[in-house]
């Protein structure tokens, strides 16, 4: 019973590894797309900077002409897929903080089962020795036994013989009385 709950645990253990492996390398590739998007986010939001400041100055210089409405226009849709690449970004980063935190609750899940597992293995080795020790005490209780029925075999067979020279001497005791009688 002891080995079974022993590669239960093991097998829980494996499984609990391999997870962890597959999330550490997600951590990692994620961590490094964090840094990508960072940069990225960082040269968006230069652009962004530098494409409101080019629209003040257009608008300084030309004023409301028709041309400048078109580039401003284009400039504010720039800006706001800009924006949006930005607040995706945002939403990619916090999944990605969600799973850094699952990786490192199952870690902690792991490290559980780990003492949990060593701890089982050594009741285990335990209960092994107890089970020797109760082995060697019934094998010497059975030897023990079969010493007393050995002893006592031979107290029946010497008792035999002396019921049958008792039996042998009344006999005779018998015999002579009978004998004296005549």
């Amino acid at each position: 019973r002891a080995s079974i709950i022993s590669h239960h645990w093991e097998a829980e253990l494996a499984a609990l590894k391999g997870n962890n492996a597959k999330l550490t390398a997600a951590l990692l590739e994620s961590t490094a797309n964090v840094k990508q998007w960072k940069q990225q986010l960082a040269a968006y939001q230069d652009e962004a900077e530098r494409l409101h400041k080019r629209v003040t100055e257009l608008e300084c210089v030309s004023g409301q002409t028709a041309g400048v409405k078109t580039q401003k226009t284009e400039l504010n849709q720039t800006i706001e897929e800009l924006e949006a690449e930005l607040k995706a970004r945002e939403e990619e980063l916090e999944k990605l903080k969600q799973e850094v935190e699952e990786a490192s609750q199952l870690q902690a899940q792991r490290n559980s089962l780990t003492q949990k597992l060593q701890e089982t293995e050594l009741r285990n080795v335990e209960l092994e020795c107890q089970l020797l020790d109760l082995e060697q005490s019934l094998e010497n209780r059975r030897l023990e036994r079969e010493s007393f029925r050995r002893s006592l075999r031979s107290l029946l067979e010497l008792l035999d013989r002396k019921i049958f020279q008792l039996t042998e001497l009344r006999d005779s005791l018998t015999k002579l009385m009978e004998s004296d009688s005549s």
